[in-house]
């Protein structure tokens, strides 16, 4: 029962990052910073390997001693209600930051911006934003979409718009290449789940979430395992061409790392978070009822 409890806190968890980074990509973005084939490796890491990982810990000493779970309880607890809005809420504000805080606008290719800088945000990379989206916040470089109610717009003689539909992919040096902006983000999203995939273990509010790791074998070979095919994935050429990615320097594997590993450290201090805060699940760890054997040992005498 534990063991599905650490699965469905960290499926639950990683439904609401992706969902609202989907959501979100879409509403302002106008498509989703995941692919379609990087959500495929993230739904494998979440479903198959999760749930090997997780749900194959032995039994502890104090689960064998606890009271066992009434029928008709929940399967949510408030602690892991509040992990879950946590640690979502911390990956969508790392996600978010490196999406639309990060990536300069300019003209040109290739990874980093030599020329003029329309926009300058945080880092040298080049922006893997779509096109539309960067070079309509950059006023008088693009000309603007189509409205019918703006002479601008449109040729007043023929009727048709100034601005084709590749306008802005031209203008950008094509929008298909693959760049090392939107690769950070999708490494920096799988190494999230997978290092919140150690602080899954827990889910009754323990500290030292590395306690047993090394009795389960199934999670250090899927973890690893995970970390090298990640690292495949990004690195080895055709291989990342096909999933969207291109090679990331040293320096930024370096940061992937930092940010992905962010969420043990931080962990502990949501557990500082009073979990009355958050809404119940219905479900938790069983009262004791030693109050109950007390007064029955008081009858037997």
């Amino acid at each position: 029962y534990d063991n599905i409890c650490k699965f469905l806190q960290f499926q639950l968890t990683v439904n609401i990052t992706a969902c609202s980074l989907a959501c979100v990509g879409a509403a302002i973005l106008t498509e989703s910073p995941l692919s379609a084939i990087q959500m495929l490796w993230v739904n494998l890491i979440m479903d198959s390997f999760a749930s090997l990982a997780l749900a194959t810990e032995d039994p502890t000493g104090e689960l064998l001693k606890r009271k066992p779970y009434p029928r008709d309880q929940a399967v949510l607890s408030q602690t892991m209600v509040r992990n879950m809005i946590l640690h979502s809420s911390w990956q969508l504000i790392v996600l978010s930051f490196i999406i639309f805080g990060m990536g300069d606008v300019c003209r040109g290719n290739g990874q980093t911006c030599e020329g003029e800088v329309f926009t300058d945000n945080f880092g040298k990379l080049r922006s893997g934003r779509p096109t539309a989206y960067d070079w309509n916040n950059v006023p008088g470089v693009c000309i603007p979409a189509y409205n019918a109610s703006d002479a601008s717009t449109f040729d007043a003689t023929s009727g048709k718009p100034l601005r084709g539909d590749d306008f802005c992919q031209e203008a950008h040096s094509g929008g298909t290449e693959h760049t090392q902006h939107y690769t950070m983000v999708f490494n920096v999203f799988v190494l999230m789940q997978v290092f919140n995939e150690v602080n899954c273990r827990k889910i009754h509010n323990e500290l030292n979430v590395f306690e047993g790791v090394f009795k389960n074998s199934f999670f250090l070979v899927i973890v690893i395992g995970t970390f090298i095919v990640q690292f495949a994935i990004i690195e080895v050429k055709g291989v990342n061409t096909a999933f969207g990615c291109t090679n990331l320097t040293k320096d930024q594997w370096i940061a992937c790392m930092l940010l992905g590993a962010s969420v043990i450290p931080l962990n502990v201090l949501f557990h500082m978070v009073p979990v009355s805060l958050f809404p119940s699940g219905g479900g938790g760890i069983p009262e004791d009822d030693d109050d109950e054997e007390g007064d029955d040992k008081k009858k037997d005498d």
